[in-house]
């Protein structure tokens, strides 16, 4: 009777650290900023992946604050180009898009207007290490049911720890 408790009880709190951390395993990329640095004056498009209907791309960056999202044969979900003010000071600035009933979360980084933006080259493939699948990405369904054996495991042991405690005494 005992198990079938402790493995309920794995198997619960297993449930909720992966409901948990569902929110942390979320795709980054629901906010594409191209290019990712700009300087003042220049124009950079926002693409809101996940929106389906068209809506708004917000910054403190942006002149008027606000560009509209808007359908484009080319990429998956909206896109608009928005323009850096003028007396944009550098740093990492928030995009807020919001579509529908959809909100996501990206970022600007607005260097020196002296200053010549980094180009970051994109990785093509896995890394050449020979560690196979390894490189490509978290399988959450891997992960939470690892998880919820892990927790199960645990319990069935601290159980069995507590049980020969009992025939002891």
């Amino acid at each position: 009777m005992r198990l079938g408790k402790a493995t309920v009880f794995g198997l619960v709190v297993g449930a909720m650290t992966v409901g948990l951390a569902a929110p942390a395993m979320a795709d980054p990329g629901d906010v594409v900023v191209q290019p990712k640095q700009a300087r003042p004056g220049d124009q950079i498009t926002v693409v809101g992946k996940k929106c389906t209907t068209d809506g708004t791309a917000g910054s403190l960056a942006f002149v008027g604050g606000a560009v509209v999202l808007n359908g484009a044969e080319e990429v998956d979900g909206r896109a608009g180009l928005a323009s850096i003010k003028n007396d944009t000071f550098p740093g990492t600035y928030t995009i807020l898009v919001r579509c529908g009933g959809h909100k996501s979360v990206g970022e600007i980084v607005v260097v020196d207007g002296k200053a010549r933006p980094k180009s970051t080259p994109t990785p093509a493939g896995g890394a050449g290490t020979g560690i196979g699948g390894g490189a490509g990405g978290a399988d959450t369904a891997l992960l939470a049911g690892g998880g919820v054996l892990l927790l199960g495991g645990i319990g069935i042991g601290a159980m069995a720890v507590r049980r020969r405690g009992d025939l002891a005494a």
